[in-house]
């Protein structure tokens, strides 16, 4: 399935390789810079803004386990370890955020790169920094500096160099800071009720508010009341086109039969859901309850998902979370496990614009 990394590695190689000739030898190159670029993940690195050594271990799986003395070292290690493994996609995903895709991409970003320097935060970003916690702003100026120390890592003279999705696409990574980690266009792939507010005008535009509403299981229960004088006529979905956020889905055609009317109007359909569930210590073998969590999002390569383990004074989880993230957002602790899933909630607004 597709994503935002994907098409770009695809359409920039193959430039590339047309400009080195078909021939095995071109091919052979290309594999050759590959290997030469992969991470190393075993033996002694000595970065700068360590304040003390961290050991980190790779699983089978690939899965690193950091072990830290301190917690700046432990979120240093985490942006170092993610940069290391998903550094093109961390990239990418950042300009997404900052609207600067089309930098990179071409054209075909220009208006998603519009939508998102439209929307950027431009508050108080100590305070929404102290929104998360206490100590946010300084996590995240270890896990940036940890990313930053990777990428001063591969420009130094006789080192790796880039990996070879940077050579092909013909950019490098730059420096990060904390805000670059407070991506507002990757909250837009799971807020997206703008989308029913689109096919609400679009019902009441072809017939009334009061027909309206019963095409829509509206929850609670309130009327379509749009001002009078506002017109909808001519609302489509082509008004959201570009409001995907960091992630690209591959649409499937809906089942034959819809659930509900209301799908035929606003032309979206979408059989993904996003449950938790807890089964009781009366049910299980060890006699303590068990979390489920199915958080649905997007299917793509590489995964929106990072598995790590964070081991430091205060610190001892292991879980999922995204690259471009400190921490752990879905995992579990020596104590608990923890989860989270997404509510039909209206989190977006239509307006028209006057």
């Amino acid at each position: 399935m597709k994503t935002l990394v994907r098409p770009v590695v695809l359409i920039a190689l193959g430039a590339h390789l047309a400009a080195l000739g078909s021939s095995a030898q071109s091919a052979a190159e290309w594999e050759a810079r590959a290997k030469a670029a992969v991470s190393l993940i075993q033996g002694k690195l000595h970065l700068a803004g360590l304040r003390a050594p961290v050991r980190v271990a790779r699983d089978r799986w690939g899965v690193a386990h950091i072990y830290a003395e301190n917690q700046h070292d432990l979120f240093f290690a985490q942006g170092f370890v993610a940069a290391q493994d998903r550094m093109f996609q961390m990239e990418l995903w950042k300009r997404s955020g900052q609207g600067r895709l089309a930098e990179v991409m071409g054209e075909s970003e220009l208006q998603h790169d519009i939508r998102a320097r439209l929307m950027r935060y431009r508050g108080d970003m100590q305070a929404e920094y102290a929104s998360y916690s206490p100590d946010t702003k300084e996590i995240l100026e270890a896990f940036t500096e940890g990313i930053n120390a990777y990428i001063a890592d591969r420009k130094r003279p006789g080192g790796q160099g880039w990996p070879v999705e940077f050579i092909a696409a013909g950019f490098e990574p730059e420096p990060w800071r904390p805000e670059d980690c407070l991506n507002r266009m990757a909250a837009y792939a799971v807020t997206l009720n703008g989308v029913s507010e689109l096919a609400h005008a679009q019902a009441v535009a072809a017939v009334g508010p009061d027909k309206a509403r019963g095409l829509f299981a509206l929850d609670p229960p309130v009327p379509l009341d749009p001002p009078g004088r506002v017109d909808y006529a001519g609302f489509s979905p082509e008004l959201l086109k570009d409001l995907v956020g960091s992630d690209r889905r591959m649409n499937f055609e809906p089942p034959s039969v819809l659930p509900k009317k209301a799908a035929l109007l606003s032309g979206e359909f979408s059989s993904e859901g996003s449950n938790n569930w807890t089964v009781s210590g009366l049910m299980t073998k060890s006699g303590k309850p068990l979390l489920a969590n199915d958080p649905h999002r997007i299917m793509a390569e590489p995964s929106l998902r990072y598995i790590v383990h964070l081991v430091a004074p205060g610190w001892d989880v292991i879980g999922a979370g995204e690259p471009a993230l400190p921490g752990v957002s879905v995992g579990h602790n020596e104590k608990i496990a923890w989860g989270f899933t997404i509510f039909g909630l209206d989190q977006q607004d239509l307006y028209v614009e006057e």
